[in-house]
C-alpha cells in the first residue's frame, strides 16, 4: 500500500517485521487487529512502539465477511480502548450501516468500511460494501452520534425559559375561598414552573389560604 505524508499505512498486526519496517517510516499506522488474539496484537503494538512511533490507531476487526451479529463483539472496541494509549476504530464488513453505526457510540475514532458502485459485481467482498447511499448515511450519521455522545459530565443544558416551560408549579384544582385549609384534593400540580414547585406541597397543607383563588390559578408564599 503506498502511503504519503497525509496518508496512514493500515497494516495487519501479526507482520512483525513489515510492521516494524514501516513503523520506521515515522509515518501514522492503522493497525487492524482482524484475525488475531490478544497476544498477537499486543506483541504488534510493542513491535511498533520499539521503534517510537506512536502514530498509531488501532481497528477492532473480524475478519469474516460478512460476520453474524453475534460474532462483532463491538465490547472489544472498550476493551482496546482500557488496554492501549491509542485512538480505536473499527474495521466493518457487516451488511448496512447499523453496526458500524453503533461502533461510533462505542468510541470508534475512525471506521473502515468497504465501499461499492454495485453490490452485484463480481467479487468476494462486494455485498458487504457499502454503496453511495450507505457511505452517505455512516458519513452523515455517524458525525450526529458523535456529537450527541458528548460529556460524561451530568450537567444541565437546558435555559431557564426551557425549565420554566415544562416544570410543574402548585395551583388550585378548584375554586378556594379565603380561609379554606389547604387539603391535598384542593391543589394540582401544572406548568409552567413559575409558582410554588410541587416538593413546597408539605409547607402549604394544614395551612389557612389567606384569599381567594381561582381554578387553577397559581400558589404563592403570601397566599398562607
Amino acid at each position: 500500500m503506498k502511503s504519503d505524508n497525509k496518508q496512514p499505512f493500515e497494516i495487519n498486526s501479526n507482520n512483525y517485521s513489515f510492521l516494524e519496517f514501516i513503523a520506521n517510516k515515522g509515518k501514522p499506522m492503522v493497525l487492524s487487529t482482524g484475525l488475531s488474539n490478544l497476544s498477537e496484537i499486543d506483541k504488534a503494538v510493542r513491535t511498533i512502539e520499539k521503534t517510537g512511533n506512536q502514530q498509531l490507531v488501532i481497528l477492532h476487526c473480524v475478519a469474516i465477511y460478512p460476520p453474524e451479529d453475534k460474532q462483532v463483539n463491538l465490547r472489544n472496541i472498550n476493551t482496546l480502548s482500557r488496554l492501549y494509549p491509542y485512538p480505536i476504530g473499527f474495521s466493518d464488513h457487516s451488511l448496512g450501516t447499523s453496526i458500524p453505526l453503533a461502533s461510533v457510540a462505542c468510541g470508534a475514532c475512525l471506521v473502515e468500511k468497504h465501499f461499492t458502485l454495485d453490490k452485484e459485481m463480481f467479487g468476494w467482498d462486494h455485498k458487504v460494501s457499502a454503496n453511495e447511499d450507505e457511505m452517505l448515511i455512516l458519513a452523515t450519521e455517524s458525525k450526529r452520534i458523535f456529537q450527541a455522545m458528548g460529556s460524561s459530565r451530568i450537567q444541565q443544558v437546558e435555559n431557564d425559559d426551557r425549565i420554566e416551560s415544562f416544570r410543574r408549579s402548585i395551583v388550585a384544582a378548584r375554586k378556594i375561598n379565603e380561609g379554606e385549609v389547604f387539603q391535598e384534593d384542593m391543589l394540582d400540580f401544572k406548568r409552567p414552573g413559575r409558582g410554588l414547585p410541587p416538593d413546597a406541597l408539605q409547607f402549604v397543607l394544614g395551612k389557612p389560604t389567606k384569599r381567594d383563588l381561582e381554578y387553577d390559578e397559581l400558589l404563592e408564599i403570601s397566599d398562607f
